[in-house]
């Protein structure tokens, strides 16, 4: 073994110094009596003796952590990571969408297995079903879809994007039921060509149905029916669609999965020992652990860790916020219009009017900046969320005898006060430079 005086760090107070040349550092930190009984006879005394071996448990307590965490690590460098995002309720906004669409490109990275991807009870606009439908077919990574919830209803498109996805489970206590389409369908932006997202979404689906093994038929039936779509009841884990029409009187014992309404919509129910039975998901999973079990195998499963994604839609507040700012920024502008035209008081000399002036330009101005920080505001709310230009406009002007869409009269409210507060900005700035 090679001696303490090997290891003798010059810079090292004196005591320690002389104690690392007494023995050699491992049989110096074990502290055997052979070793004390030498210190001592080098003139240190008891207390600088404990302290020497306090500090060297503390080293070697220190070392055996850093390798703990290296063994860890590597442990873990092994283990699978799947990216968890879970949604809340309704999706029902462009905003949402884009987040899910960023949360499914980044699970392409090579540190995740894939994504799971938690849809809750709740309806998504058509034209979000479409979006998200179209970013779960092109993503580069598995995408496994659960449709969770305790004893909530999903609608038809959750069921959809479960059929786009690489593997799909349903949890028992949901059930795949709604009537007519969902309450945001009227913020469904007007530029959005109908025909063609139901062409694309409905191709999509047949592809999809077709790699599960799954009937076609289930492709018209949920996204353009034209009569009931019926099925068997389930025996043995097994039911059949019924083909063709069926007779009044003969559709006992059948289940009505959907059918058309009158307001041009759908209302359905699908159970989930009827989805499981029609390939339209691979099994009923109560917890996100069981659907990962299922999706990556046991072996791969072992360990594994997640990282968790929540979402929930606030587009409500956002609309909200929106119609305030507006509000603020048109009664900013009537204001500002106001302090312009305020009466001076009589009376006063030249230099004590055009300071009056002045300093009313300027009232004017502040009021003015208040309004274009509140109409800017509006608009990048807006930007982020275009739903608020479906909706009605708090304060407008209708033209009489004219319909016009919703974005026409936002954006007949949104220039008529750009102009008042232009305008008054001008006149104000005149005015405070004399």
């Amino acid at each position: 073994m090679k001696t303490g005086t090997e290891f003798v760090n010059p810079f090292a107070p004196r005591a320690l110094q002389d104690a690392l040349r007494a023995k050699s550092f491992w049989e110096f930190a074990d502290f055997g009596v052979p070793c004390v009984r030498e210190v001592r006879h080098r003139g240190l005394s008891m207390g600088e003796l404990l302290d020497i071996r306090r500090a060297a448990r503390c080293l070697a307590a220190l070392l055996v952590v850093v390798l703990g965490c290296l063994a860890l690590g590597m442990e873990r460098q092994g283990t699978a990571v799947v990216l968890h995002v879970r949604v809340e309720g309704h999706i029902d906004s462009v905003a949402m969408v884009r987040e899910l669409q960023g949360h499914l490109e980044r699970g392409a990275d090579p540190r995740f297995e894939g994504v799971l991807l938690e849809l809750g009870p709740g309806r998504i606009r058509d034209d979000l079903a479409w979006a998200l439908g179209s970013a779960i077919s092109a993503a580069r990574s598995p995408v496994w879809v659960w449709l969770a919830g305790d004893g909530g209803d999903a609608g038809p498109e959750q069921l959809e994007l479960a059929m786009l996805g690489t593997a799909s489970w349903i949890d028992p206590g949901v059930s795949v039921a709604w009537e007519g389409p969902p309450a945001c369908a009227e913020l469904m932006p007007e530029t959005v060509d109908g025909d063609r997202m139901v062409r694309e979404r409905y191709s999509s689906l047949w592809v999809a149905l077709e790699r599960r093994g799954a009937s076609t038929r289930l492709a018209e039936g949920l996204l353009r029916p034209s009569a009931p779509l019926r099925a068997t009841r389930v025996v043995a884990g097994e039911c059949e669609l019924v083909q063709g029409p069926v007779a009044p009187g003969e559709d006992r014992g059948l289940l009505t999965l959907v059918e058309p309404v009158a307001n041009g919509g759908t209302r359905g129910h699908v159970p989930p020992s009827v989805a499981v039975a029609l390939h339209m998901v691979d099994g009923v999973e109560r917890s996100a652990r069981l659907v990962l079990r299922q999706a990556l195998g046991e072996d791969a499963a072992r360990g594994l860790r997640t990282e968790r994604v929540s979402l929930k839609s606030d587009l409500a507040a956002q609309i909200e916020e929106a119609h305030k700012q507006i509000a603020i920024a048109r009664a900013e502008a009537a204001l500002a219009r106001d302090q312009l035209r305020e009466r001076i008081e009589s009376g006063l000399g030249r230099g004590a009017y055009d300071r009056a002036v002045r300093a009313r330009a300027r009232k004017a101005l502040a009021t003015v900046e208040r309004g274009e920080a509140a109409l800017q505001q509006f608009e990048s709310l807006a930007d982020e969320h275009p739903e608020v230009l479906r909706t009605r406009a708090p304060v407008q002007a209708d033209l009489p005898g004219v319909e016009e869409t919703a974005a026409r009269a936002w954006a007949r409210e949104i220039e008529y006060i750009r102009r008042g507060l232009a305008s008054t900005r001008a006149e104000a700035m005149a005015e405070a430079q004399g």
